[in-house]
């Protein structure tokens, strides 16, 4: 199972086993952002990094690299999907929502 999501022009899948990633710091996760403007989106997912950077950082362990305590918090248990590629994910919507803000996102 994944989500697909597009506006504009532009269409992002990515897989559903990382979705605690989006629901812990975004309303409604991904699918909250189904019909919202891409300017409305846009700010719904900035608001998400800040939450994601707060995450990481309470999470920080002194001299580990790599974010140890945030991937396993958030890989996916079955290998299909991580954290990095979730983070990515939401920085191509977020993008693409700032270039068409006046357009609509849709989540399937």
């Amino acid at each position: 199972m994944s989500y697909d999501v597009s506006i504009g022009s532009a269409w992002f899948n990515y897989t559903y086993n990382v979705s605690a990633l989006f629901y812990d710091h975004m309303d409604g996760g991904i699918s909250g952002l189904n019909g919202l403007t891409g300017k409305q989106a846009g700010d719904k997912i900035a608001e998400a990094f800040t939450r994601l950077d707060r995450t990481r950082q309470d999470l920080w362990v002194v001299d580990a690299v790599g974010e140890p305590k945030f991937s396993a918090k958030y890989d996916a248990p079955n290998g299909w999907g991580s954290p990095i590629g979730g983070l990515m994910f939401l920085a191509n919507i977020m993008a693409a929502c700032y270039s068409n803000p006046r357009k609509k996102v849709h989540v399937g």
